[in-house]
């Protein structure tokens, strides 16, 4: 009996086995190889894009207010220049004032006692002028002032308004 009962058994397990594996050939077939590092791939992926993220916005801060320093810097520079130029417009017109005809008569007759010329007196250069261009000076003697009149004021003189009649000198260099 054991012999029929084994043999009876091996046909019921061959009947229950058969169906299992029609359904085991098919799931396989309906079935894939999953690949278990893409999950994780896919998170280091997102981290690694996340702090990307971070990274450039953090580059663009940065720079932004490097621009505003820098801009900061300029604007310094600017007033600085502006302030420069108002002053140097300032500056010429005092000096045009300082310069005009005006100022130079008011000046030599207030503080320094001169009076205006009623004729002017205009110097002709004569011909031998050209000859003697070349020549070199005298050597001026030196004066010296003893100890005594050094100390005493000079008497006050008054400025003549006839002009002496000299001609300048030039060196011509041949």
């Amino acid at each position: 009996m054991t012999s029929v009962r084994v043999a009876a058994e091996g046909r019921r397990s061959a009947a229950l086995r058969a169906p299992q594996e029609s359904t085991r050939e098919g799931l396989r077939s309906r079935l894939r190889l999953v690949d278990r590092t893409a999950p994780e791939r896919r998170r280091i992926g997102l981290i690694a894009g996340v702090v990307g993220v971070v990274v450039f916005l953090f580059a663009i801060a940065a720079a932004q207010t490097l621009i505003i320093s820098e801009q900061a810097h300029i604007d310094r520079v600017n007033n600085r220049i502006a302030a420069a130029e108002s002053l140097a417009e300032q500056l010429r017109v005092e000096l045009a004032q300082l310069q005009s005809p005006q100022n130079i008569t008011t000046a030599a007759t207030t503080k320094l006692g001169m009076i205006p010329s009623p004729t002017p007196v205009y110097l002709q250069p004569n011909v031998t002028d050209d000859a003697r261009a070349g020549e070199m000076p005298p050597a001026p003697t030196p004066t010296t002032v003893p100890k005594a009149t050094a100390t005493t004021v000079a008497p006050k003189t008054t400025p003549s308004t006839v002009a002496k009649a000299t001609t300048p000198t030039t060196v011509a260099k041949r």
